[in-house]
C-alpha cells in the first residue's frame, strides 16, 4: 500500500487562500475531536470548513496531509512558546529550566486533550520528530548549566523523548493528571535525577 502524502500541495500566498487553509485545518481538528480519525473524510472536512472539496484538493492531497498539518502547527506553536520563554526569562538554575519546560508541556496538552488523544492514538504512523535549527536556543539553555551527562545532545533528545512520551500517555490514560500537580512533579524529579547523578 503506498504511503500517503503528508505535505501540502502548495503554500497559500493570498489572504483569502490562507483563510481557506486555516478553515480546513480547524475543521480537521474539530472532526478529530468530535468523531475521531475513522470518520474523518475530505468531504466532511470541506463541508465543515464551508468550502467545496475541490478547494481542499487545491491545497492538500488528502485527509492525511491535513492531519499532518494539524500536528505540525501544534509542534510549531509549542516550539515558538519555548523559544519566547528562553529569550525573555532568566532561570534560577537547571531545576527551574526543566520545571518550566515540563509545566509548559502539560499546559499545552491540557488545553484540548481530546485533540491530543486523537493525534497520539488514532492516527496512522507518522514521520519521526526531528530536531531543527529552531531547537538551538533550547540546547544552548541546557549547556548553560552543569550536568552529569556524558553527551549533552543525546541528553537533550532523551529529555525531549521521555517528556513527550509521559505527557502523551497521560493524555490517553490519565487525562485528569494533566491539570494536577503530582505527575508534573514526578516527571521533573525523573529528569533532574537523570541530568544530576552525583
Amino acid at each position: 500500500m503506498p504511503r500517503a502524502k503528508l505535505s501540502p500541495r502548495k503554500t497559500p500566498l493570498q489572504e483569502r487562500s490562507r483563510a481557506t487553509v486555516d478553515a480546513l485545518v480547524q475543521a480537521t481538528a474539530d472532526i478529530l475531536v468530535r468523531d475521531g480519525y475513522a470518520k474523518l473524510t475530505t468531504n466532511r472536512i470541506a463541508e465543515r470548513a464551508g468550502v467545496n472539496v475541490a478547494s481542499l484538493y487545491q491545497f492538500f492531497p488528502g485527509k492525511e496531509a491535513l492531519v499532518a498539518e494539524v500536528s505540525r502547527r501544534h509542534v510549531k506553536e509549542q516550539r515558538k512558546a519555548v523559544r519566547e520563554v528562553l529569550a525573555t526569562r532568566k532561570f534560577q538554575g537547571l531545576e527551574d529550566l526543566i520545571r518550566t519546560l515540563v509545566c509548559m508541556g502539560f499546559a499545552a496538552h491540557a488545553v484540548n486533550p481530546k485533540l491530543h488523544h486523537a493525534l497520539t492514538e488514532e492516527l496512522p504512523a507518522r514521520r519521526a520528530r526531528t530536531m531543527g535549527p529552531e531547537d538551538a536556543p533550547l540546547m544552548e539553555a541546557f549547556r548553560e548549566y552543569a550536568t552529569d551527562v556524558p553527551d549533552p545532545e543525546l541528553a537533550h533528545w532523551l529529555i525531549d523523548t521521555v517528556a513527550h512520551a509521559a505527557i502523551h500517555r497521560a493524555v490517553v490514560e490519565r487525562p485528569e493528571a494533566l491539570s494536577q500537580g503530582l505527575l508534573q512533579e514526578e516527571l521533573v524529579t525523573l529528569l533532574l535525577r537523570y541530568v544530576k547523578r552525583k
